[in-house]
């Protein structure tokens, strides 16, 4: 089956087939995509965006969690804990999102994985996999192999078969059947194995080179439904989603008054918290952080008790907070461990949901201990680095080559100086550096008084007294601020308009699988429509699903 992978599917699949099929098995004139481009129907005026905020298409492989979930909702076979740790792990570097596209790699041990995997899922595939997919239960059957090929593809493909593909598997049906040891039985499962190895299952890939170069088009119906799909659930349409796909015509063609109907049900959806844990997962780094302990327990229980907060907070059972409770929220889950290292005198038993009310320096879940712990140091500038980028938006480029000396005598420097010295320090030691120190550092002042695990300290190790004031420099439209403590900073980045714009921006890069580009204006439309929304977890989903930019993609040169 591997030899399928490499010839599989061509780079730029159509949904068409070699004539004769009917909606949801058959072709689809996708040339004008799912928008009325001259109408403001649906997500906008395709002219009226602005092409540089718009980028050119990547082709995302499926993730290791999201292969598992495909696979789970499509064919009902849930991965065993060996064969999901056969897949390469999709750990992303930094402070990059799983989703996140450039990153995505492929390997000989991706290939031999799918193959392995692939095996061991058309082994478990039930009796009736047949009757699943196709309206009969004859494996020998011509006519019945087909209906199941183009069933099962149009599920694992996101899109129809092509015609070729289809001539293709028919043709595997008989070489299989024709085998010493293999029957008609065993087709199906040869079906299912060379499906899950092709180009166009383990790929999200659009048209990219359909149309003219530079040229930004409406993505067709199938397209933009692979897109929610992965999006909001980590796995393929479903059959209600792959009909608004096909459009009222069946042609692929979407009618956009739909569209936010369509959201709104996936929402709704079980499968909808699995796109809401990974995003929380990755925004604090808890699906990936030591949180500086070696003790697997204690990280265990960090973790647990932050998510359980985001849950409690912003899940589709908790309080559906507004998002600002990231900087203000009077409430924190925590387990008894967890508790302590927060203040809470006398712990519950087990986790439990506490008003921090009165606890010492508690305000929103940046105070979390877990939240402060899984950034893995107390150091301004690895502290500072992550909530300017996480909370403010504020992207530091790396440090140029020549600065290695410049860091290495800084170290050495400051070694013996309190982290506020060392700070200052750094401003002053070379005028390229401490510019750019000078932006991110003083964000980690307000939580100098927090050790490792997020335990509030007045001194440090060495009996020295830790500050908690500072100022945060103005940037962009947000004025400077001054503070004495993290909570009062908290409480002020809670009102600022420039925090509900960075977690549009976070989503974004979680949800179209990169950052905004520099032109991306729409964010502040976003950013708006949010605010009047209620500033919900679920409100900020949907203005990401439903902007222009997540529909259209940009037209590239063949080749």
């Amino acid at each position: 089956m591997c030899a399928l992978l490499a010839c599989g599917d061509g780079p730029h699949p159509a949904a068409e087939t070699d004539g004769g099929s009917s909606t949801g098995s058959g072709g689809a004139d996708t040339s004008s995509g799912g928008h009325d481009t001259d109408t403001d129907d649906g997500g906008g005026d395709t002219g009226a965006l602005d092409p540089a905020s718009v980028d050119e298409p990547w082709a995302a492989r499926l993730t290791d969690q999201q292969y598992a979930y495909t696979v789970l909702d499509v064919l009902g076979v849930p991965l065993t804990p060996q064969e999901l740790s056969t897949l390469p792990a999709d750990i992303p570097t930094g402070l990059k999102y799983s989703t996140v596209v450039p990153t995505q790699s492929l390997t000989s041990q991706h290939v031999l994985a799918y193959a392995e995997v692939a095996r061991a899922i058309s082994s478990r595939l039930g009796d009736d996999v047949l009757e699943r997919f196709a309206d009969c239960n004859d494996p020998g059957d011509a006519d019945c192999l087909e209906a199941f090929a183009r069933g099962l593809g149009l599920r694992l493909f996101r899109r129809p078969l092509r015609g070729e593909e289809t001539q293709r598997l028919l043709g595997l049906s008989q070489t299989i059947a024709a085998g010493e040891h293999s029957s008609d039985a065993d087709v199906p499962g040869g079906i299912v194995q060379a499906l899950l190895q092709m180009p166009a299952f383990l790929y999200r890939i659009e048209r990219e080179t359909d149309g003219e170069p530079e040229e930004v088009r409406v993505l067709d119906g199938y397209e933009l439904a692979t897109r929610l799909s992965y999006f909001l659930w980590q796995s393929a349409p479903d059959d209600a989603l792959l009909s608004f796909a096909a459009g009222p015509e069946g042609d692929g063609v979407y009618d956009p008054a739909a569209l936010p109907g369509e959201v709104e049900r996936m929402l709704a959806d079980a499968k909808f918290e699995r796109s809401r844990t990974m995003f929380w997962g990755d925004y604090t780094l808890a699906s990936r952080s030591s949180f500086g302990t070696t003790d697997p327990a204690l990280a265990a229980e960090l973790r647990d008790s932050l998510l359980l907060t985001l849950d409690h907070l912003f899940g589709a059972s908790g309080q559906r907070r507004p998002l600002s409770d990231l900087f203000d929220a009077q409430t924190l889950v925590m387990s008894p461990t967890v508790a302590a290292l927060a203040g809470v005198e006398q712990p519950e038993v087990g986790a439990a949901a506490y008003d921090i009310a009165q606890t010492q320096q508690r305000l929103g879940v940046i105070t979390h201990p877990a939240f402060l712990a899984s950034i893995g140091t107390t150091s301004f500038v690895g502290r500072g680095l992550f909530l300017s980028e996480r909370l403010l938006c504020q992207h530091v480029t790396e440090p140029p080559p020549t600065a290695s000396d410049v860091i290495e005598q800084t170290a050495e420097a400051t070694e013996d100086m309190t982290p506020r010295e060392a700070s200052e320090f750094r401003f002053a030691v070379d005028p390229v550096c401490g510019v750019c120190h000078f932006q991110f550092e003083p964000v980690a002042y307000a939580f100098e008084r927090y050790d490792m695990t997020g335990r509030y300290v007045l001194e440090d190790d060495n009996g020295r007294a830790l500050l908690s004031d500072g100022v945060l420099p103005a940037f962009e439209d947000r004025a400077e601020i001054a503070f004495d403590d993290a909570p009062e900073l908290l409480t002020a980045l809670a009102d600022a308009p420039s925090s509900l714009r960075c977690l549009v921006h976070n989503m974004s890069e979680f949800g179209l699988g990169r950052p905004p580009l520099p032109a991306d204006d729409w964010v502040e439309a976003a950013s708006e429509t949010l605010a009047e929304q209620g500033s919900e977890f679920d409100a900020l989903v949907r203005v990401i699903a439903l902007s222009d930019v997540f529909a259209r993609l940009k037209v590239v040169e063949p080749g």
